[in-house]
């Protein structure tokens, strides 16, 4: 037994690989180093730092050090039987098998265990045989010799999977009904997060029922579909779900699961959504046009979610119950599909908005199907199946533009977008020079816009570029005055001066 002595505490442990736990601990770690006492070590061993952080300085070479090491772990109590053989990893407490693996884990850092002469001492042994000397490589090699497994674990009990997880181990042992020890499970069920990574492995820790009752896939599924609608597994719904699990197959998909266990009883129908619970204003169509632009809208949307609900249910992805609720609530959407969409495209009609109806008549076929097909049904224009111009030319006919009208309709529109672009350039230009600084009047700092401003507003009205090596510099210049005012790429005002010459020109 190691004891490690502090001013304020005692700590112990029954091999020296369980001190390195201790060194973590924050009181151990912010104690002094002359303060701390280590009793039960052999001669030569001791507690020092290196960086700043406690380590463990042992007498003897890389190989025995670590062969010592990990053999005073195989032969612990904790590892070893009344008859001298191993234990299986799930009737080791997971303090001691965490032990084994931290000291794993540490080797991967050679000066946590040896000082400088002996990491030395050890490089050339390694070079004298054409290798490279890596203590981590060492540790994983005795651990195989020593223990019959590496660093990814033993077999896990009834598989021919490797784990070092240890709740893992004793997991595949309670579904296996293997007897694990009362005090393993002890630790396990005083930590809610031990089964973080295998939840079914809580729930054959709690309900004895189900272990070697129920397979592996069966159980995994049927938990996590239990837990993802808020029930739970215990010994009064055990019998019932080892009943059902005995229909489903061996690794069973979770809609199957799922439609299972609502069968049983064992989990609800899925509630509505809570907009449900609440009416819904859907207003009042302004025209026949707008009733049935809804109407169709509406139903091309009930339509498109049940159809993929049938897809998913069809493909195995989702179960009849959620499919069910899915279709449920497509329905109930339709009635509550508003005549806003529908009120807009009439009122864009009346008043020959152009620009809203050709935003959505004016598109692919596959797009705005529904709409269109109000517009064919109510006012007779067919604006499917058409090539562009046509299904265009059909749009502006709708509002009574004739050929001549379209043209100058589409210049006006084309001009205006000019313009509102060249408005969003110089607004986005301007507020990137204004968070430039610039020295101004009377030594004052100003923005790089109001730079530029100031610079234009004097007549400085040309940009000109300047080569400096393989740079470029931009400056605004006044007729033929030497005098210029600066300019920069990077801070915005070069683009912001070019977007107001150009307004200015134009």
């Amino acid at each position: 037994m190691y004891t490690l002595h502090i001013p304020d505490a005692v700590f112990s442990s029954t091999t020296v690989a369980g001190l390195f736990a201790i060194f973590n601990d924050v009181q151990v770690r912010s104690t002094e180093t002359s303060h701390i006492r280590l009793a039960g070590a052999a001669a030569g061993e001791r507690i020092t730092r290196y960086n700043g952080r406690l380590v463990l300085r042992m007498p003897g070479t890389a190989r025995s050090i670590v062969t010592e090491t990990l053999l005073e772990i195989r032969n612990s109590a904790a590892f070893r039987c009344s008859d001298g053989s191993l234990r299986a990893p799930w009737e080791i407490p997971v303090r001691d098998w965490n032990v084994l693996f931290d000291f794993v884990e540490t080797c991967r850092k050679p000066e946590a265990l040896l000082c400088t002469d002996q990491i030395d001492v050890a490089v050339q042994e390694a070079r004298a045989r054409g290798a490279r000397f890596s203590l981590s490589d060492l540790c994983l090699e005795t651990l195989e010799r020593l223990f019959g497994f590496g660093y990814c674990g033993p077999q896990l009990a009834g598989t021919e999977e490797r784990h070092s997880r240890h709740s893992l181990h004793v997991a595949y042992a309670l579904l296996a009904n293997l007897p694990v020890p009362e005090d393993v499970l002890q630790d396990y069920r005083s930590d809610p997060q031990a089964f973080r990574y295998a939840e079914w492995g809580d729930v054959l820790m709690r309900v004895p029922a189900l272990r070697g009752a129920i397979a592996h896939g069966k159980l995994r599924t049927i938990e996590s579909a239990m837990r993802h609608n808020g029930k739970t597994i215990d010994a009064v719904n055990a019998d019932a779900i080892v009943a059902l699990a005995a229909h489903l197959e061996l690794d069973p998909a979770y809609s199957a699961a799922e439609d299972a266990l609502h069968a049983a009883g064992l989990i609800d129908d899925l509630s509505l959504p809570d907009c449900f619970q609440q009416s819904v204003d859907v207003g009042q169509p302004v025209s026949p046009l707008a009733a049935r632009v809804r109407e169709r809208v509406a139903q091309a949307v009930r339509k498109r979610s049940i159809d993929h609900a049938d897809s998913e249910l069809a493909a195995g992805r989702i179960s009849r119950r959620t499919h069910r609720h899915r279709c449920d609530i497509a329905r109930l959407e339709e009635g509550r599909h508003t005549f806003e969409h529908g009120n807009r495209l009439a009122r864009a009609l009346a008043g020959r908005d152009m620009q809203v109806l050709l935003d959505v008549l004016d598109t692919p076929d596959e797009r705005n199907l529904a709409s269109k097909a109000a517009f064919q049904e109510v006012l007779g224009v067919k604006l499917t199946g058409l090539r562009g111009v046509a299904r265009r030319r059909a749009v502006f006919a709708l509002c009574g533009y004739d050929a001549t009208q379209q043209a100058q309709w589409e210049r006006q529109a084309a001009q205006g977008k000019i313009e509102a672009d060249a408005g969003r350039e110089l607004a986005d230009a301007r507020a990137a020079a204004a968070r430039a600084r610039y020295v101004g009047p009377h030594a004052s700092e100003i923005s790089g816009a109001e730079h530029v401003d100031i610079a234009i507003r004097d007549g400085y009205s040309k940009i000109e570029g300047f080569r400096r090596g393989a740079a470029m510099t931009y400056a605004l210049v006044r007729g033929s005055e030497r005098t210029a005012r600066r300019l920069s790429a990077k801070d915005g005002t070069l683009a912001y001066a070019r977007a107001i010459l150009a307004g200015l020109a134009a």
